[in-house]
């Protein structure tokens, strides 16, 4: 990535881990942008990096993503609408930013023959239930459609990021730090949790070594909902599961696993490498490696 133009859509949590990573490296300059004037200062005043520039803009913009992305060598798009309930409540701002705000990224790469693009996906796309979960899967299928050969498009897909803003460990610990009870909707449910830093390798590994239509998927852990309470505090009430949850979450479906190849720590999946008819059953949160509770007290407590 030596001498390269870096930018970022979004401004989150994984963003500024990116952005840490990067200014290790020797890239030229790394843009990122969101369209919340409070993230963008906040961002300046915490790296204060001369090869670091934040600029206000919105996806949902075409006008907007054409001209960020011309000089672009590689793009790392981020953002999204993530908090699942939010996006259940209003499904249409989630369609907008998620489908046609990641359509846009897509065409303005190539249409200013940016040589790289890497889009961030979940778990829950896989074998969809909410809106959320759908809006990313129809982002996937749209990479999946394209068949160009200027800018290579990957994606990478993964659980949920400990302690990234909004997540339900940041959410216990504020709980816990108010003295109140922590709220289980099923201690049962099982999901996948991965390291801000794994997830930033994905990334990096999709740059460097994916092909176009990779979908890069670290081979991550998974825990309970009990488990992840039972790390931060004993004071802890279940609730009921609401209607659009699952038990668990798929992070490879069947056909996925069929259609890939695998390294020590990644799977990569393309719908073009030949179907090696391994695998009986989806990767899932249930079937899963699961943390032990020392490592996954390591984990929170590092959040």
């Amino acid at each position: 990535m030596k001498d390269k133009i870096i930018l970022i859509t979004g401004n989150g949590s994984f963003a500024n881990a990116m952005i840490e990573r990067l200014l290790k490296t020797e890239v030229k300059k790394i843009i990122v942008f969101n369209r919340n004037e409070f993230f963008k200062v906040q961002t300046e005043r915490k790296f204060k990096n001369k090869r670091l520039l934040c600029l206000l803009a919105d996806i949902t913009k075409y006008s907007d993503m054409i001209n960020i992305t011309a000089g672009v060598d590689y793009c790392i798009h981020t953002a999204a609408l993530k908090h699942v309930k939010a996006c259940e409540e209003q499904p249409l701002p989630c369609f907008e930013t998620n489908i046609f705000g990641t359509a846009n990224v897509i065409e303005a790469c190539i249409n200013n023959g940016v040589e790289k693009l890497v889009c961030l996906s979940t778990d829950k796309a896989a074998n969809p239930t909410t809106t959320y979960g759908v809006s990313k899967l129809a982002g996937e299928r749209i990479i999946a459609g394209i068949d160009n050969k200027d800018t290579t498009i990957t994606m990478t897909r993964y659980g949920n990021v400990a302690g990234s803003s909004g997540s339900v460990i940041p959410h216990f610990k504020g709980l816990r730090d108010k003295g109140e009870a922590l709220t289980l909707t099923d201690p049962e449910m099982t999901r996948f949790y991965i390291p801000i830093e794994k997830a930033v390798d994905s990334v990096i590994y999709a740059l460097e070594k994916g092909i176009h239509k990779d979908l890069v998927i670290y081979k991550g852990k998974s825990a309970t909902v009990q488990m992840i309470a039972d790390c931060i505090s004993d004071k802890q009430v279940v609730t009921g599961a609401v209607k659009t949850e699952k038990n668990d979450e798929a992070l490879l479906t069947k056909n996925e696993l069929n259609h890939s190849i695998e390294d020590e720590d990644f799977y990569i999946v393309n719908e073009n490498y030949d179907y090696i008819d391994k695998f009986d059953e989806p990767l899932t949160s249930d079937n899963a490696p699961r943390y032990t509770m020392e490592e996954l007290k390591e984990l929170i407590d590092g959040c």
